[in-house]
């Protein structure tokens, strides 16, 4: 399923279709095969409750039911937030197009957590900013994530903040021991 976004870039607003990247695209995935004794592929099946019936592959389904119980189907499902209104998606701009920002240093992906990759349809990019982009530059887009590009195309990666501050190598971490309350210094551990 593909999603659009407006952004701007140097005064230009620009429609960008965004296709999410799924997980095993991404890090590539296995599959363990049974075999039985005589090298033939075993298929999983389910037993019922009382055990009276085996179901074997394709018996069962999921689908989605509205609170009257009835199905509803995937392409009439729609994101809600938490009091229920019409909620754009995790990267949907709201206040119009945002400005892309950049190019940002690569440490400004520091600053966010990745929670989505969007691969985005690079005939919707600006000319400018798509030969920025293949020279290796990020641009970060408010609401969005970072634009960035490698062999394999341009993407987009959706970022909410972090809410912890990244420590380096360099760094050193101090603890603060709280020695006001002696009556859990010693929790008695001992062999009786």
């Amino acid at each position: 399923m593909s999603r659009k976004i407006d952004i701007a870039f140097q005064g230009n607003i620009l429609q960008i279709a965004l296709h999410r990247v799924g997980r095993s695209r991404l890090y590539g995935s296995t599959r363990r095969i049974g075999l039985d004794a005589q090298g033939r592929e075993c298929a999983s099946v389910l037993l019922t409750r009382d055990g009276r019936h085996v179901l074997g592959p394709g018996s069962t389904a999921g689908m989605y039911l509205d609170e009257k119980g009835d199905v509803v189907a995937r392409e009439d499902r729609s994101c809600v937030d938490e009091r229920w209104q019409p909620a754009g998606g995790a990267i949907a701009v709201s206040d119009g197009p945002g400005e892309l920002t950049g190019p940002v240093p690569a440490e400004a992906l520091l600053e966010g957590v990745v929670t989505a990759v969007y691969e985005v349809a690079a005939s919707g990019l600006d000319a400018a900013l798509a030969t920025s982009l293949a020279h290796g530059d990020i641009y970060h887009a408010p609401n969005a994530g970072f634009f960035l590009t490698n062999e394999h195309g341009v993407f987009l990666l959706a970022t909410k903040p972090a809410r912890f501050e990244f420590i380096g190598r360099d760094r050193q971490i101090v603890f603060e021991e709280d020695d006001d309350d002696l009556e859990y210094d010693d929790l008695g551990f001992e062999p009786v």
